[in-house]
């Protein structure tokens, strides 16, 4: 006689539940890159990064920019100024970063944002990093000059001095400076020792404003509209009271030294 076992049939598991979740809702907004997320220029230059918007969790509508950060005198324009997503699209808009010359030396961190909408209903972007790296401008120029008349005990004569510009830009000029580098006496004081020195002379500096904008080539004071000579370096033969036979006739040897900002 045969017994019947019963016997329990178990079906394979993958290991997976009978039930799924739903997929977890993305809520809707914006996320914005920056490209590339640095750049270096000089003082007074501009320079153009690409800010990318892209709509996540299907948002859709308008969207407009805004950077903070940006170091003392730089300005920010955008191009366009805003763009229109629609569901899980890109668009990009340019964002020019323009210094001036007086903006500071040195790297600036700053954040651009996107948003959308206001009160409640706003939508805003991460922020994305961005770092500027301003830059000295150091470029050359020259200065020469020359008096406008003899000097003679107790007179002062204006010296116009003429700047060349070898660049291609104009130069902010910020200081100007002349010194006397050299006596020459005639051959007759220096035969009967007779004295004659800088300390018989007075230079007074450019007393005009500043900065000077020096176009590239040659200019002058007269031509860079400082046309009021008393303004312009002057050098005075002092009126002591010990004879100055040795002077008479002698040769000043100016030197010239200035400095300035590229533009």
């Amino acid at each position: 006689m045969v017994a019947l076992v019963p016997v329990a049939v178990v079906a394979a598991s993958s290991g997976q539940s009978a039930t799924q979740g739903s997929p977890v809702k993305v809520a809707k907004g914006i996320t914005v890159a920056l490209s590339p997320s640095n750049r270096s220029l000089d003082q007074g230059q501009s320079t153009t990064f690409t800010v990318s918007a892209t709509s996540t969790g299907g948002f859709t509508g308008p969207v407009a920019f805004t950077v903070t950060g940006l170091p003392a005198g730089a300005t920010a324009a955008w191009s366009p100024s805003s763009v229109v997503l629609g569901s899980g699209s890109t668009a990009q808009v340019a964002l020019t970063v323009a210094t001036s010359p007086t903006t500071p030396v040195g790297k600036s961190d700053f954040t651009v944002k996107g948003a959308s909408g206001t009160g409640q209903n706003a939508v805003q972007s991460n922020a994305a990093p961005g770092q500027l790296q301003v830059q000295e401008v150091k470029r050359t120029f020259g200065v020469t000059g020359s008096l406008s008349g003899l000097l003679a005990p107790g007179v002062s004569r204006a010296v116009e001095l003429q700047i060349s510009n070898p660049g291609n830009k104009s130069i902010a000029i910020t200081n100007l400076t002349v010194s006397i580098a050299q006596v020459v006496r005639t051959p007759a004081a220096v035969a009967a020792n007779l004295p004659c020195s800088s300390a018989d002379y007075q230079v007074t500096q450019y007393s005009g404003s500043y900065p000077l904008a020096a176009p590239p080539g040659p200019s002058s004071l007269t031509s860079l509209g400082v046309n009021d000579s008393s303004k312009w370096p002057q050098v005075r033969m002092l009126d002591t009271l010990q004879l100055q036979d040795g002077c008479k006739g002698a040769t000043l040897q100016l030197t010239y030294s200035g400095t300035g900002q590229a533009n």
